[in-house]
């Protein structure tokens, strides 16, 4: 491979958004971050949304800034986001709404409704997706209450990368890796669980053609071209549009090793790569979910809270005038040490935005531990307990396949916190491999290139990671901490 190729890359989370080139050449790939954004969303008294247009927006000016630094042409353009939130789209392709935020509360009691319909074990032996309140399949059925109904206008559902896809493509497809975030795609079949999608009355027609990731959509539309600067024929590719799906394609493991994987960030999702779907009860009791991967994989993971206790604790400091880099709570946190107090990440509290310190320090007082209310405290009681929640879910992991988790690859921004990896290695007693930070950018060039050939294949394309980014490997040391302490973490989660 010693033809240059340019691919544009747009990776969107819950807060921001970057517009990356990546240049593959020689066995190597190399990025450029061209625009960065603020992820729109507006909150008010009746809700919680999206500023999708905003966003849009953004996207073009990342493609104007790719070609004022690379030229006009580029091998491709994907995008990957966030799951489960989607655009509503009118028979003349017109938005119906604002999009819901995953966020917002109108999901709060919607899945005893769901389950009166459908058995919670049903729904789990169909498409195996972890229940959480704000699964697409929840949002559609808190839709269906509403006085105004937007299901009966709408033409078709829009996750949020296909939504995107359109824009720049003009092709309405359901890329499989975002809609398997749904709670209503078949993990075996690759498609729409249509006979769940009948149960729950939904209509069939709001579901688009599922692809595969990798898929050619079309080129980028004439108008955008002329708009962008950037060369009309330039392919739309619907990449792994679900981030963590991209995120495991960074991955520069090898297939002789047993090993998993963590996306650290505002969420943390840890699992596994298999090359069939778990739908077992004991699967479903440790709530793991089988979401779409590259090349008929699937992705069996959790999904965990993430760093968005913190994010939340350090914007709620920030209001008070109290204003703290992410190095500076983590130098906080190391000079505190061990703390012995940790917080279960799935009480609902934790799921919403505002007040976080207090949250922690009344759930710490609710369930009689140390309280202290300075800042590194509160920054280890967090980290702590994201260190011993990855530790369960690994052993869970292994009750399930029956076989020893032997290192952990962590890629994402979380990485940056050393702090975190530390303890995650010293929890789970095996090596963390930690990098690179860039893991959705890097999987999303990557699916795009093997799609067009640039690359043979997966494996090539880990090799390639693995030749352009070095791992910082974080080997255990305190793990008899986690071992002495799990019972007591454990009381903390039953209580």
């Amino acid at each position: 491979m010693n033809t240059e190729k340019n691919f544009i890359a747009f990776d969107l989370g819950a807060e921001s958004g970057r517009c990356i080139v990546a240049t593959v050449r020689d066995q190597r790939v190399r990025l450029k971050e061209v625009h960065r954004f603020t992820t729109h969303s507006v909150r008010y008294e009746k809700g919680f949304y999206w500023d999708i247009l905003g966003i849009y927006q953004e996207i073009l000016e990342g493609l104007v800034q790719a070609g004022n630094a690379f030229g006009p042409n580029f091998d491709g353009i994907g995008v990957d986001t966030w799951g489960v939130d989607y655009v509503l789209v009118d028979p003349n392709g017109r938005i119906i709404g604002y999009p819901y935020h995953y966020r917002d509360d109108r999901t709060d009691s919607i899945m005893d409704d769901a389950f009166r319909i459908v058995s919670k074990e049903s729904i789990y032996g169909r498409v195996g997706v972890q229940f959480a309140q704000f699964n697409t399949l929840f949002q559609l059925l808190s839709e269906k209450k509403r006085k105004s109904n937007f299901l009966t206008l709408a033409d078709k559902m829009l996750l949020m990368p296909d939504f995107i896809n359109y824009m720049l493509s003009g092709k309405m497809s359901a890329e499989f890796s975002i809609a398997s975030t749904t709670g209503l795609a078949d993990p075996i079949q690759r498609d729409w669980a249509w006979d769940l999608i009948d149960r729950f009355q939904l209509p069939r027609s709001l579901f688009p053609e599922m692809v595969e990731p990798g898929t050619v959509l079309g080129a980028l539309l004439p108008e955008l071209a002329r708009k962008t600067g950037l060369s009309p024929g330039t392919p739309v590719i619907a990449t792994a549009g679900h981030d963590t799906a991209s995120a495991v394609v960074s991955v520069p493991a090898d297939r002789k090793s047993n090993w998993a994987f963590l996306s650290s960030g505002t969420w943390s999702l840890m699992g596994i790569e298999l090359s069939r779907p778990i739908l077992t009860s004991r699967a479903m009791q440790s709530n793991f979910t089988n979401e779409g991967g590259v090349v008929g994989t699937t992705r069996f993971l959790k999904n965990i809270i993430g760093l968005w206790p913190l994010q939340e604790c350090r914007k709620y400091w920030s209001e008070r005038s109290e204003e703290y880099s992410y190095s500076t709570l983590t130098d906080l946190a190391e000079r505190e040490g061990l703390v012995s107090a940790w917080v279960d990440l799935n009480d609902s509290r934790f799921l919403k935005p505002g007040d976080m310190p207090e949250k922690i320090l009344a759930f710490l007082k609710e369930s009689k531990q140390t309280t202290k209310s300075n800042v590194g405290f509160i920054v280890d009681v967090i980290l702590e307990s994201l260190a011993f929640s990855y530790r369960r879910t690994r052993k869970e992991i292994e009750d399930v396949i029956g076989s020893r988790i032997e290192r952990l690859y962590a890629v994402g921004g979380g990485i940056q916190n050393g702090l975190l990896m530390q303890l995650t290695a010293d929890a789970l007693g095996c090596p963390v491999l930690a990098g690179p930070i860039e893991g959705a950018i890097i999987g999303n060039v990557g699916v795009q290139a093997i799609a067009t050939g640039t690359v043979l294949d997966l494996d090539e394309w880990r090799s390639i990671v693995a030749n352009s980014f070095q791992p910082k490997v974080y080997e255990p040391r305190e793990s008899r901490y986690f071992d002495e302490n799990e019972d007591a973490f454990c009381r903390i989660l039953e209580d």
